[in-house]
């Protein structure tokens, strides 16, 4: 953390700004860390999900040849709403459900505009995905309370939650150390750095490992393949019968959301850069519900 001249904090601007000017010793810290890191089987899980991985900058961009994939059904995606640590000074929240993770007001009315939203499209899912995490589900019950004839649709898939930053989880931003990995994440779009410990959840002392982006690529894929092979069989018989595709609406989070957009083919690539971006701009909007994939 950055003090001033008499031991008080600076401001956020100026810890922040302290942070993106150390970039070069967090590169160097990256270059010293990789060297432990499996780079074989990242480059692979990210080939697997169409992408080129480039270690030396951990930077994700498509190949050549990528093609989005032609689902049976049409994937209506919605973030969460605001939550504390989605407010100045930022956090890193990631697989954590604490008080402080929960929806604020703002994330509240938020999630109630996300379902105006939804209602103004007449949007009728065939089923509807929460992550187990409160700050995404509680935003997707604002949609469900208004549809309890929609309740038997709703389903909850713990592999849906938000990536899993081990040790950073509910660390603030400003309080990491500035050398550290860690701000290559958003500073760089790393995809590749983590942390070498875990998060250790306060109520129980259970431990949750850290992933990277790549794995969590990994994991949002094996999503989308459990949903295909689910709405399959609804989808030929909407076929058959010259009915529109199956929807599936899902809440959940920024990063999910981010892999879920690379994987469908809606990476966005970084101003000036090939390479693809997944946080700070580069994230979904909090309650902003967004079509990831249509049938053709």
């Amino acid at each position: 953390m950055l003090e001033g001249s008499a031991g008080v904090e600076a401001p956020l601007e100026e810890v922040y700004a302290a942070i993106a000017d150390a970039q070069p010793e967090q590169q160097a810290a990256y270059s010293s860390w990789i060297g432990g890191v499996d780079t074989e089987a990242e480059a692979a899980a990210a080939a697997a999900a169409g992408c080129i991985l480039d270690v030396g900058s951990g930077t994700l961009t498509y190949a050549a040849d990528f093609a989005p994939p032609e689902l049976c059904f049409d994937l209506l995606y919605c973030r969460h709403g605001k939550t504390t640590g989605n407010t100045e000074p930022r956090v890193y929240q990631g697989f954590v459900d604490e008080p402080e993770n929960a929806l604020n007001e703002v994330g509240l009315a938020q999630a109630e505009e996300a379902a105006e939203r939804l209602e103004a499209l007449g949007v009728a899912p065939d089923l509807v995905v929460l992550s187990p995490l409160s700050r995404a589900s509680e935003t997707g019950m604002a949609w469900v309370r208004r549809h309890p004839e929609a309740a038997g649709l709703v389903e909850t898939w713990d592999e849906t939650a938000e990536m899993r930053f081990g040790a950073w989880d509910n660390v603030k931003v400003k309080d990491l150390p500035a050398d550290s990995i860690c701000h290559l994440f958003y500073l760089a779009q790393n995809a590749l750095v983590r942390s070498a410990a875990p998060y250790t959840r306060p109520a129980d002392g259970a431990a949750f490992e850290s992933e990277s982006f790549v794995q969590l690529l990994t994991r949002m894929g094996a999503v989308l393949d459990k949903l295909e092979a689910r709405m399959a069989p609804l989808a030929a018989e909407r076929a058959a019968a010259g009915k529109p595709p199956p929807l599936v609406l899902m809440y959940g989070h920024s990063m999910a959301g981010a892999a879920l957009g690379v994987l469908t083919g809606n990476g966005k690539r970084v101003d000036g850069e090939g390479y693809l971006g997944f946080d700070g701009k580069y994230i979904l909007p909090n309650a902003t519900p967004v079509y990831l994939h249509r049938c053709r």
